[in-house]
């Protein structure tokens, strides 16, 4: 997962959100970005396990 996504999708107005996982939803992408942030988001390594952390809330899911 990229710094980028994670930042982007952490900062979506919610009109915004709902476009992206409509978008993510219909490309059958979701999957993948909803995997690559738990990843980065659990790592203990990883710089961006904080900016991950924050999509996924962003995403509706709980930490």
């Amino acid at each position: 997962m990229k710094q980028q996504e994670a930042t982007r999708i952490a900062e979506l107005f919610q009109q915004d959100l709902e476009v992206y996982l409509s978008q993510q939803l219909r490309q059958r992408t979701l999957h993948q970005v909803v995997s690559d942030l738990n990843e980065a988001a659990l790592s203990k390594t990883n710089p961006n396990s904080k900016t991950a952390k924050a999509a996924l809330r962003r995403l509706g899911f709980a930490d």
